[in-house]
């Protein structure tokens, strides 16, 4: 699985939606696999993604509601979207505040499908 190839994933969903700031994967235990855009501190964000997952599948556990299989959190500042890439790793991005979810979605669905078959 060499990082470029990741990274170009990454790269092409970047360019397919302009309100992408951020997009990264990380590995199940938080660690940093690959991302585009601009962090200071990707193994920090990395850390708080992975934080957000545990919490939010707890809750869906607790109301007994399955598995998770996307999160989508708007804020006045901008979004933040999670979705599992199987039990390989997280596609983790940040968007502006009036970013279209539903092209988002979309954008984000086809680059978990790339990442699964390269991780």
């Amino acid at each position: 699985m060499p990082v470029s190839d990741l990274e170009s994933v990454l790269q092409e969903l970047n360019s397919a939606n302009p309100s992408i700031l951020l997009s990264i994967v990380v590995s199940p235990d938080g660690l940093v696999i690959a991302h585009e855009g601009n962090v200071q501190d990707a193994d920090r964000v990395a850390a708080l993604y992975i934080e957000l997952q545990l919490v939010c599948g707890k809750i869906i556990d607790e109301l007994q509601y399955g598995q998770v299989e996307e999160m989508f959190i708007r804020s006045s500042s901008g979004c933040v979207t999670i979705l599992p890439v199987f039990d390989k790793a997280i596609l983790a991005c940040m968007s502006t505040p009036d970013v279209n979810s539903g092209m988002l979605q979309l954008v984000t669905w086809k680059a978990v499908n790339r990442l699964a078959r390269l991780l």
